[in-house]
């Protein structure tokens, strides 16, 4: 019979029986073959090695038995024929005992064998292994052989019986003790295999495979939601891989939903944004108009208006670069944080009234960072600050800009006295599309560009206290 080639092994039944060898099943299956044979094994060793023993000893016992009807009987004969009849028809040739030194010689047949031609079985001395060998040396053992067993007599005393044998009738004792043995003990491991097999199959390799080809089946259509994950009650490991599992895939689908309403968001910017570079640009001239007035306060005023649309032109151009691989790197240079602070705070609040703000900055700081990015990142935690404490009803409404160095590091802090972030959402607030105040209107886009921004400079935003008190956000960035 010839062996599949390798194109018979990938088709057909052959590629079915390769895949359940691979797989967990498969391989459940062969350990529990490999637990059968083993427990054969250890249960068939040492009932062969009992059953050996056992033979024997029931024949020193016969041989003890027909001692003790001889020294009873010494004149009259005909008690033990019966006896040594029973004993040489079993193949037990002589029999002796040991008695303070005296080896006295009870049964022995006309053809009896000389002692160098035996193989001595001496249980007095034997350890389980030995016994264990001289069980399977019988089984293997070849014709004609003939053994001296030594034992410690069981029916009276002396030093040890010994009783000399043919190996035949033992042999095929053994072989079909054996061969019982091993059928019947077979049978009742295959049938404990097999329910344990099933067991396990169900109570582990089947929960296994159908998480696996629900996480096969996300992985080529994440977006179907017809794939539905096993999410069990199961405290075990499963358990909660099949608990994750559930999880990941809700949040992939939540991502590629976001995703796709980014996607909408950048095609209707990229619409809008040439008639809004076009409007700033007339915004432009009129601020170039307004600075030529007359007036003191519009003159005043004008050279921050003009400084708020360039921003806002300058916003416009780079919002469809925002997220894009090839963004280009912010421009850092050394930044006074006083004056980044005081210009940020002065815009940011205009149409926050009643709401005032506090410079408490150390002399003469100053951070590397990109002028207009630090500029942004301010000016949206100065807005979101002022919006919450506009709608809390506490009547402190002073913003505090605070700023330290701090070992070789510039600490910007923005501190509000309003009602603090709302516990479930702290741990999302800088994901996009989470607003720490969607009833003002939010994007829920401001702290994740703030970061972002941040982080590209080399410095890290984060929320460093929030509650009933107010809330902390804290700048951090190289200092100058």
């Amino acid at each position: 019979m010839s062996l599949p080639d390798d194109s018979a092994r990938n088709s057909g039944p052959w590629r079915r029986v390769r895949e359940f060898v691979d797989s967990l099943a498969g391989r459940l299956l062969g350990l529990t073959a490999l637990a059968v044979i083993a427990g054969e094994i250890f249960v068939f060793a040492p009932a062969l090695a009992g059953f050996h023993e056992g033979w024997l000893r029931e024949r020193m016992n016969l041989a003890q038995i027909a001692a003790l009807a001889l020294e009873v009987s010494l004149e009259d004969e005909t008690v033990t024929q019966p006896l040594e009849y029973d004993l040489i028809n079993s193949g037990v040739q002589r029999v002796a005992i040991q008695r303070e030194g005296e080896r006295i010689l009870l049964l022995e047949a006309p053809n009896a064998p000389n002692d160098e031609d035996l193989v001595v079985y001496d249980y007095m001395q034997a350890s389980g292994w030995q016994r264990f060998r001289w069980a399977v040396d019988t089984f293997f053992a070849p014709p004609g052989r003939v053994l001296r067993v030594l034992a410690r007599p069981r029916f009276e005393s002396g030093e040890f019986v010994e009783i000399v044998l043919s190996e035949a009738p033992l042999k095929y004792a053994v072989s079909r003790f054996a061969e019982r043995f091993a059928r019947v003990s077979m049978l009742i491991l295959l049938a404990a295999g097999t329910l344990i097999y099933l067991t396990l199959s169900a109570a582990f390799v089947r929960p296994m495979s159908d998480l696996t080809e629900a996480i096969e089946r996300f992985r080529d259509k994440p977006e179907d939601v017809s794939i539905a994950f096993p999410r069990s009650q199961r405290s075990d490991e499963i358990g909660r891989a099949q608990r994750a599992a559930a999880d990941m895939a809700e949040q992939v689908r939540n991502a590629l939903r976001q995703n796709e309403r980014l996607a909408a968001l950048g095609a209707a910017v990229a619409r809008i944004g040439h008639d809004l570079r076009n409007m700033l640009s007339t915004a432009q001239l009129v601020a170039d108009r307004l600075a030529q007035s007359e007036d003191p306060t519009v003159r005043q005023l004008a050279p921050r208006l003009e400084r708020t649309i360039d921003r806002a032109a300058g916003l416009a151009a780079s919002t469809l670069k925002y997220g894009r691989a090839d963004e280009d790197p912010p421009v850092l240079q050394k930044v006074d944080v006083a004056e980044a602070a005081e210009e940020a705070a002065a815009e940011s609040l205009i149409g926050f009234a009643g709401v005032e703000y506090k410079l408490d900055i150390e002399r003469g700081l100053a951070c590397i960072a990109d002028p207009d990015h630090l500029h942004r990142i301010l000016g949206n935690l100065i807005r979101n600050a002022a919006q919450a404490m506009k709608e809390h009803t506490r009547r402190d409404k002073e913003l505090v800009l605070r700023a330290v160095r701090s070992e070789g590091r510039c600490e910007i802090d923005v501190i509000d006295h309003g009602p603090g972030v709302r516990e479930n959402l702290r741990g999302r607030l800088f994901e996009p599309w989470v607003s720490a105040a969607p009833e003002a209107g939010g994007s829920g886009l401001g702290l994740a560009i703030a970061r972002e921004l941040t982080r590209s400079m080399g410095g890290e935003l984060e929320l460093t206290r929030t509650g009933a008190e107010g809330t902390t956000f804290r700048i951090t960035l190289p200092a100058g």
